[in-house]
């Protein structure tokens, strides 16, 4: 399958999210609120039950993780922040418009989950928006294991639609 510019481009966009939210943090939740807001307003409506999920479960993932006392959120303790939430919610955006493209099976996707979600939380983690609060070997594997289980999960009812096509 060829990825057209559109892909490169929302991707690239969050990308650059995603650095505003770990380096900004709380100084610019307002701004990314705004971007989640006008994420979810450019998502199909019929799919947008999907994301609103997939954005809880993620955030629900986050508090089970600072809960468990695996990390935390630097200056949030066990609670999971609004900057965090609205990076969820732009994410889960996204994630469902690649899936829309792509039509990917269960397994690459949890091999992306595995390999991308514990990536982002080591950058998160040398830029201190992150603590572990573990051994970060430890913390990193048992993200990738959380990951590799929750973006199968929540891409599952999705992925069933277009294999229905």
């Amino acid at each position: 399958m060829r990825l057209h510019a559109g892909f490169w481009l929302a991707t690239l966009g969050l990308g650059a999210y995603w650095a505003l939210a770990v380096l900004g943090r709380d100084t610019t939740v307002a701004l990314l609120l705004a971007g989640a807001a006008l994420s979810l307003m450019f998502t199909a409506a019929p799919r947008r039950k999907w994301v609103l999920l997939a954005t809880l479960s993620g955030i629900a993932m986050d508090a089970a993780w600072c809960y468990a006392g695996v990390l935390k959120f630097s200056g949030h303790g066990s609670v999971v922040p609004l900057w965090m939430m609205a990076l969820w919610l732009t994410f889960s955006c996204w994630w469902c418009w690649l899936l829309s493209l792509v039509r990917s099976a269960g397994w690459p996707v949890a091999v992306f989950g595995a390999v991308f979600g514990p990536l982002s939380s080591l950058i998160s983690w040398k830029l201190t928006a992150i603590t572990p609060l573990i051994a970060p070997e430890l913390m990193l594997l048992a993200l990738a294991i959380g990951w590799a289980i929750y973006l199968p999960a929540v891409s599952w009812p999705l992925m069933r639609q277009f294999t229905a096509r």
